[in-house]
């Protein structure tokens, strides 16, 4: 059980040394093991997430650029989604820090 917890935690805490590429390792190595697996797979997403954002942000900002006329409107629309990925992100680097914490601190 400690040592669950343990792998778990750093699958987590992975965003501070080694983001998506730990997680998804022990993901892809623990298939027989649900109480790592699950987690793991949470924490693999969960890091993953800003970077599936910063992509569909730009794809939506290149579209975008396309069709309007005022280059002002894009400017103002590249600010709030730059804004609104920054929110996701550390919204998504503290949530995976409380749960590596969460998971050296439970029993």
């Amino acid at each position: 059980m400690t040592r669950n917890r343990v792998i778990n935690s750093l699958s987590y805490l992975s965003i501070l040394f080694l983001p998506v590429l730990f997680p998804l390792i022990v993901w892809a190595l623990t298939g027989d093991n649900p109480e790592v697996h699950q987690p793991a797979g949470r924490a693999f997403w969960v890091q993953l997430l800003p970077t599936i954002m910063a992509v569909c942000f730009l794809i939506v900002l290149a579209v975008s650029g396309f069709y309007m006329n005022n280059l002002a409107h894009s400017g103002w629309l590249a600010i709030v989604l730059v804004a609104v990925l920054a929110v996701i992100a550390l919204g998504s680097y503290l949530y995976a820090l409380v749960r590596g914490i969460q998971y050296l601190v439970s029993e």
